[in-house]
């Protein structure tokens, strides 16, 4: 049970800097003691749910899952502050065609195979995977910080699950939506299995075309050329087909068409999914070896043969010259004898997209196979209809699209799978052959009471276990009080290219068993590509390990990175010098804090009310703090949490560090207790703005300021007081912050010292020093220019300096760091890549940045010796 009393005070001193190994794990542990993130399904509170995406149990996290699980623990913190009662559930799923192969791949290391270890040893080498593997993915989210409610863990082999996906293809089946049969299915020859359409991984491949003549048999001396990137498949063409509106072949149509090296007769029809533009616009029709070539035969009639085993080798029985070959020696031999025969009429290069498996990389192989199938119509309608209704909100909004295009086309759904591991198939068959589905394993037939039983040997696709996950990890079918509590969920955020294979199912299996979407929300986020551009994959050795990144820079800075990027409009690239940016962001904030608390004293720092006589600096930075709590607030409830962090960025880096404190030291140290107030209430609110971002350091922080402290994520979230909005006070500062960076300038475009030197204007103002304090005076004048109205680049050309503060070698030296400074900023414009894929505002920044440093260099070039 969680409490509530504070958590003992930190030590009084702080480090000199921030060292995020030396927090980041005692945060968690104690975060976990405290029992923090255990959702009560009977507080009052309103309730928020989210389901983690299940990792696949085949090996450790990935830069995908850092991001991913910052982006989610963002809105658990942030919803716990707001008020809400969160689940974050967590799980991990078995995978099983990718945890098959990994576990193969030991094997074969091993000098073995699963068919000589046996399927009892397999599975329990599997089972000792899992949990391995499992509990280190956890250990690893707990390393990054995430607030899952670890006491509900789920695994989608666990028997409550297998409970539940048995009780869904039951219903299935009693509805009378499976259905077996042979079907053209996309056959992966390394894993035996069949694939979803969906996991099969598109790859370029440069081939060659070859142009083959068929005679025609009704017309001797003439004939049909027809071309293909696989002439070995043409053995067991059954058919030709032409466009019904290609005038060229509308004579042939009826005809027959005799096949080379087999003499098969082989009927010509006419058939609208022929593309008159391939080739030569005449298809051979190879139904056992092409989707469209399926559904053409099935529509004509045609026959089916099946010309290839289920390794890949050839399955010609009555060809015995190139039954049992391998696909590419019997492509080889096939072409050979086409030439001879003078079949052959040329070959071309030729591009195209090439299937493969995306778990082990083979060439996909379309193959008619018994299989079973889901009937997905009904389920499909449900889906759209709720989306027409508007009861699932997607951001960005253009990815309904996607979804809603995939239902409207949607195919009955290949959920068999011909693996050892994985959800098996609950159908059985007696030895009277009754068929029938089970939840439970049963030990008679329903139908004869015979106990002689055979179960299907399939398992089930992967996605179709996953499918259930929102409901199933809460109970279901059973009803119990998580159910009734949490379902259904807030919040799905997912990469684009499993809308359809996961977010589409879920939403159809929550309709049609719970009779309600499993979520309202789907964010849609970024996915991590490397540095150039490329998919991060560990087989091609480009994958970063997201705990090298945790070890180099710290969680907080990982996640700050991945928050600031995961709602992009497109993919991202890694970007370590980011990354790098947000841990010198948390020292920082340390350094900050470190100052602050060295200089209070025993005075009250109860927060400044709004009406107080405050210094325009104070009403300024609670101002700027408003703007950016709105900013903050508005980012993550509006699924662009860039906007959040980047005002919280820029408030407590520029505004509150670099101006405010600047600014405020001569009081901090002579006590004045306005000064002491205002600056620990902004660390006040901003750690609790920053906490959802960057737990660790903001917890560590937190608990350094002045009186008793509770967790953050105990603590509401700031609220908005207008009150505290002073345009005023934000102009004035604006013209002052205006008027020292001109002043800074003009000191640089004279080269001269940074400190010590006397600035000369022709108004009264002339401080000894260029540090902020000092500069502070030039807001009077600054003010009394405007009033003149005089701009403010013509403050700088009031600016002059003695001769003897000017170093000409020094100013040289200055346009020429400058000009470098200046070529690199132009060329990163000029990139292209850059102005595409960077946010706005750090493009808009890099232009600034440039313009300044071009101004700077035009009065640096312009200076003359006095």
């Amino acid at each position: 049970m969680s409490h509530s009393h504070p958590i003992d005070p930190m030590p009084p001193r702080m480090p000199k800097s921030y060292d995020p190994k030396d927090v980041e794990a005692g945060w968690f542990a104690r975060w976990e003691e405290a029992d923090l993130f255990r959702a009560d399904p009977d507080s009052r509170k309103p309730k928020f749910s989210m389901a983690l995406p299940p990792p696949n149990v085949t090996g450790e996290l990935h830069m995908g899952h850092a991001l991913q699980g910052a982006l989610y623990d963002m809105w658990a913190r942030y919803r716990r502050m707001t008020g809400y009662e969160v689940l974050w559930l967590p799980g991990t799923d078995h995978a099983a065609i990718s945890t098959q192969n990994v576990i193969e791949r030991q094997l074969a290391a091993d000098g073995t195979t699963k068919e000589e270890l046996g399927r009892e040893r397999f599975n329990e080498r599997v089972e000792a995977w899992y949990a391995s593997v499992g509990a280190t993915i956890m250990e690893q989210f707990k390393e990054l910080g995430t607030s899952l409610d670890m006491s509900r863990l789920r695994f989608t082999m666990d028997p409550d699950y297998v409970r539940a996906v048995r009780t869904a293809f039951t219903r299935f089946w009693e509805k009378g939506w499976l259905y077996r049969g042979p079907r053209i299915v996309n056959w992966c020859p390394r894993c035996l299995s069949a694939i979803s359409d969906l996991e099969v991984d598109w790859q370029e491949h440069q081939d060659t075309l070859y142009y083959i003549r068929y005679p025609i048999e009704e017309l001797p001396g003439e004939s049909v050329v027809v071309a293909t990137v696989r002439p070995e498949t043409m053995l067991a063409d059954t058919g030709v087909a032409v466009h019904p509106n290609d005038p060229r072949y509308r004579h042939l149509v009826g005809k027959h068409a005799t096949l080379p090296l087999v003499d098969r007769r082989l009927p010509i029809v006419a058939d609208d999914a022929v593309n008159r533009e391939f080739g030569t616009g005449a298809l051979k029709v190879t139904p056992g070896h092409d989707a469209t070539d399926w559904e053409i035969g099935q529509r004509h009639a045609l026959e089916l043969i099946n010309g290839m085993h289920l390794d890949g080798r050839m399955n010609l029985p009555n060809l015995p010259a190139y039954d049992g070959l391998p696909g590419v020696e019997a492509r080889e031999l096939v072409v050979r004898d086409l030439a001879a025969g003078g079949f052959l009429v040329k070959t071309e290069p030729y591009t195209h997209q090439v299937g493969h498996c995306d778990r082990c990389d083979s060439i996909i192989e379309p193959l008619i196979s018994e299989q079973w199938f889901l009937t997905m119509g009904p389920m499909a309608e449900k889906a759209i209809a709720a989306s027409r209704r508007g009861e699932v909100r997607w951001h960005p909004q253009r990815y309904e699209r996607t979804y809603l295009d995939w239902l409207q086309g949607i195919r009955d759904w290949n959920v068999s799978r011909q693996l050892w591991l994985g959800h098996r198939i609950p159908i059985y068959t007696c030895d009277n052959g009754h068929q029938f589905a089970s939840i439970v394993e049963p030990t008679r037939c329903p139908e004869c009471g015979s106990a002689a039983l055979e179960q299907d040997p399939d398992v089930l696709d992967t996605w179709f276990s996953s499918a259930l996950w929102p409901f199933a990890t809460l109970g279901w079918p059973d009803d119990t009080e998580d159910l009734r509590t949490f379902y259904p969920t807030d919040l799905n955020a997912t990469a684009r290219e499993i809308i359809n294979l996961w977010v589409s199912r879920m939403i159809m299996t929550g309709l049609e068993f719970m009779g309600a979407v499993p979520f309202h929300d789907v964010a849609v986020h970024s996915v991590v590509q490397t540095a150039d551009g490329k998919r991060m994959s560990k087989s091609k050795g480009n994958a970063i390990d997201p705990r090298e990144i945790i070890r180099q820079y710290g969680a907080d800075a990982l996640r700050a990175w991945g928050t600031s990027v995961a709602m992009s409009s497109q993919d991202v690239r890694f970007d370590e010098s980011r990354i790098e940016g947000f841990k010198r962001f948390a020292n920082k904030l340390w350094n900050a804090t470190r100052l602050i608390l060295d200089w209070l004293g025993e005075d009250s720092l109860a927060v400044p009310a709004p009406d107080a006589d405050l210094h325009f600096m104070d009403r300024w930075v609670l101002s700027r703090l408003e703007r950016t709590l709105e900013a903050a607030s508005r980012g993550i409830e509006e699924f662009a949490p860039q906007i959040a962090i980047n005002s919280i960025y820029d408030f407590a880096w520029h505004d509150f560090c670099d101006w405010y404190l600047e600014a405020i030291k001569p009081r901090l140290k002579d006590g004045d207790p306005a000064a002491r107030a205002v600056s620990v209430h902004v660390l006040d609110v901003l750690f609790r703005l920053l906490h959802p971002f960057m737990p660790f350091v903001t917890e560590e922080l937190w608990h350094r300021l002045p009186g008793p402290r509770d967790f953050i994520v105990r603590q509401s979230w700031p609220e908005a007081d207008e009150r505290f909005r002073d345009a005023p006070a934000e102009a004035r500062v604006e013209k002052l912050i205006a008027v020292v960076e001109e002043i800074r300038r003009a000191r640089q475009s004279a080269a001269a010292p940074r400190r010590g030197g006397r600035l000369k204007l022709d108004e009264p103002w002339a401080p000894e020093t260029a540090d902020l304090a000092a500069e502070l005076g030039a807001v009077e004048l600054v003010e009394e220019l405007a009033g003149q109205g005089i701009a403010l680049t013509e403050v700088a050309a009031r600016v002059e300096f003695p001769a003897s503060g000017v170093d000409h070698q020094a100013q040289a030296a200055t346009r020429e760091r400058m000009l470098r400074e200046l070529q690199r900023s132009q060329a990163k414009l000029a990139n292209k890549d850059f102005v595409a894929r960077a946010p706005a505002s750090v493009v808009e920044k890099e232009r600034l940045h440039a313009a300044e440093l071009q101004e700077t260099l035009d009065r640096l070039n312009g200076a003359r010796p006095m």
